[in-house]
């Protein structure tokens, strides 16, 4: 399976957690809270994708987010994450494994933001 698709209820409490974890300044527009830009990256987690499950170790390579509109406090969220490639490359330190996702939201039928990720697993990372 290459593309997930499920839905995300964004609240308040979720924003400001996240938004204290990364010490940034909240923002409210109209009254709503606004999520901070790269908050679509907890949307989904690793244990939950079926081609990450056998992955242990997971680092960011990449991200980039574009935005239609702001995420808000109380969005009730219909996001599709899709494997885009998976690539194998052998450098210096081993053999590593690109993972290259897109993750949309939409909002009411509207898209809201794009988020491209690409997670990076490496043999050899456990118990060695």
């Amino acid at each position: 399976m290459t593309r997930l698709v499920f839905p995300h209820h964004l609240t308040a409490k979720a924003i400001t957690a996240y938004g204290d974890s990364l010490e940034a300044p909240l923002q409210k527009r109209d009254g709503h809270l606004i999520a901070p830009p790269t908050m679509p990256i907890t949307f989904w987690h690793t244990d939950e994708v079926p081609w990450l499950a056998q992955e242990k170790a997971l680092i960011h390579g990449q991200q980039s987010f574009n935005y239609e509109a702001p995420l808000k406090a109380g969005d009730v969220l219909a996001c599709e994450l899709t494997l885009m490639k998976r690539e194998t490359k052998t450098g210096r330190s081993g053999t590593l494994t690109l993972y290259t996702h897109r993750l949309e939201c939409w909002c009411k039928g509207e898209l809201i933001v794009t988020a491209d990720t690409v997670l990076i697993s490496r043999e050899g990372t456990g118990d060695e």
